[in-house]
């Protein structure tokens, strides 16, 4: 679904990026230092409870945010 129209505030931008890094981080110390996509995290049997408060709409978005500050890389697409 496309959600060109909507946007999230900059307060809950910024807590849903929080909250996508903690998950990324909690993630890894639990799989050997391996960081996940946080968004990728979303809805799967271990995600992290930080996520739980967010839509994954909200966390898609604040990945791209972190993305584009350089603080996480994007996920690399199969071809």
């Amino acid at each position: 679904m496309a959600r060109s129209n909507e946007q999230l505030s900059p307060e809950r931008l910024c807590d849903a990026a929080e909250a996508a890094l903690k998950a990324a981080v909690e993630f890894a110390a639990q799989h050997g230092g391996t960081w996940p996509y946080p968004a990728d995290l979303m809805g799967a049997e271990n995600q992290p409870e930080c996520l739980c408060g967010f839509t994954r709409w909200e966390i898609e978005q604040a990945c791209e945010f972190l993305v584009r500050l350089g603080m996480i890389e994007a996920p690399r697409r199969q071809r």
